[in-house]
């Protein structure tokens, strides 16, 4: 609100630069804005003052009178206040919390300005104004000889042409920011309307595009229509369909092409031609096949293919007894004329016979308990003429100790003892008995060969 004191209304003098009113003419409007205040406040009860020492000094007032503070000097203490408690309490800052500053002059940099009369300065919150220049840095405004800086919403500086000529700007007060805040920098707004004139044109562009972009749309359509059009025709001269003969022309009346093909509908085979061959099947017969189910039950001489792959009456025996393998009456095989000279065919096969002692390990050691050779057995010398073997795999528990250990002796006569026979191995000692005293047996290193023969 604009609020009038008497001493406006009626001016004997300059008063805050407002010359003196005419004796004979005042302003009309303002002696009825003034004594409309008065008739509110007598209506209310309210008090009506211009500074805060004028409103101390009114006392003994019923709790929760209303009084305003018009335009006091210290623009803090302008507003509404109330009287609780024995005293004055400020309530909140006068209404004109959105004004138009007027007399702009100065720079672009250094901006003069004042508020309408009866403005108080400390309930603005927002300004509006037009600046005279374009700004080139940071600016201060000076309203009603106060000085504040302007900034933006950051808290920097503005920078140049933030404000321009003629532009209008708005300016707004923040809780813990020095100064004001401009709102709407020009060059700001002019980068949005640059903006969104280039947001303008490109749409305008894609829609252009988009015409183009249908437009090709449609040349491929028609294409691709023709290239199918195309390989319908020529798949139709390859592929002739179904016929109950071999056709001697194409679909069109035309000579055969090379690669043609044809179902033949009784036989329900697939026929391709041929310019040197004719009309032939496209795929095998599968007649010819043999299938897997039927285990070669469909070989039509089983005889011949048996004497193709050289395997003789063997072939159908379901097993080959000691007899046979004794007799030698398996005829048509190698095993009946001693021709069997297969180096696979070793002991470890043997040893799958029935009945038959397992060999299990063997070696030759030298007499420094090397092994020169080994089978399933590592060698060590413990002593003169005493070794240690351990089996590389071991026997299972229940076979521990179930073997015979055979070694050989050397020229003296030296004959083996074995001790110590478990699952993991066993030790072999070299003596020879004497019949004189006091040494009964003396022990001898010798080289051996060693067999371990499981009799389970």
């Amino acid at each position: 609100m604009n609020f009038l004191i008497k001493e406006l209304v009626w001016r004997g003098h300059d008063t805050l630069g407002l010359d003196s009113t005419d004796p004979y003419e005042p302003d009309k409007d303002q002696i009825i804005a003034y004594m409309g205040q008065l008739e509110i406040a007598a209506m209310i009860g309210a008090v009506l003052v211009k500074t805060k020492a004028e409103l101390d000094a009114i006392t003994n007032k019923e709790d929760y009178t209303p009084a305003m503070v018009g335009a006091d000097p210290d623009q803090n203490k302008s507003g509404y206040y109330q009287w609780l408690g024995g005293t004055w309490n400020y309530v909140r800052d006068l209404a004109d919390s959105i004004t138009r500053l007027v007399d702009i002059d100065g720079t672009g940099n250094a901006i003069r300005a004042k508020l309408r009369l009866g403005v108080s300065l400390s309930a603005v919150e927002f300004a509006v104004f037009v600046p005279i220049a374009n700004n080139s840095g940071a600016v201060t405004i000076k309203v009603d000889d106060v000085l504040l800086p302007i900034r933006n919403g950051l808290g920097n500086e503005l920078d140049p042409d933030d404000l321009q000529k003629g532009y209008p700007a708005m300016l707004t007060v923040i809780e813990g920011q020095e100064g004001y805040v401009l709102l709407n920098p020009a060059n700001v707004e002019a980068v949005v309307l640059a903006a969104k004139t280039a947001s303008i044109a490109a749409r305008n562009q894609a829609q252009t595009a988009q015409g183009k972009a249908e437009d090709a749309l449609n040349q491929l359509e028609v294409a691709v229509e023709q290239a199918s059009d195309l390989a319908f025709k020529r798949f139709n001269k390859l592929y002739l369909g179904s016929f109950d003969d071999d056709p001697d022309t194409d679909n069109e009346g035309n000579e055969l092409a090379d690669g043609a093909l044809y179902f033949k509908s009784p036989d329900k085979k697939l026929k391709v031609y041929s310019d040197v061959n004719g009309w032939v099947l496209a795929t095998p017969d599968t007649s010819d096949f043999l299938h897997k189910a039927n285990n070669l039950s469909d070989l039509p001489d089983k005889s011949a293919a048996r004497s193709n792959l050289r395997l003789g009456a063997l072939a159908v025996l379901d097993k080959i007894t000691n007899t046979q393998i004794a007799l030698k009456t398996i005829y048509g095989s190698r095993l009946a004329d001693n021709a069997v000279t297969d180096q696979k065919l070793n002991s470890a096969k043997l040893n799958t016979l029935a009945a038959v002692p397992r060999i299990i390990a063997a070696a030759k050691v030298d007499t420094n308990g090397d092994v020169l050779w080994a089978s399933n057995l590592t060698c060590s010398r413990t002593s003169v003429g005493g070794y240690e073997y351990e089996f590389v795999q071991a026997l299972p528990s229940s076979k521990a100790g179930k073997y015979t250990v055979l070694t050989t002796a050397d020229e003296s006569g030296h004959i083996p003892r074995t001790t110590a026979k478990t699952k993991d191995g066993f030790k072999t000692g070299f003596v020879t008995r004497r019949t004189t005293t006091p040494y009964p047996f003396v022990g001898s290193s010798t080289g051996h060969d060693m067999v371990v023969i499981g009799v389970w």
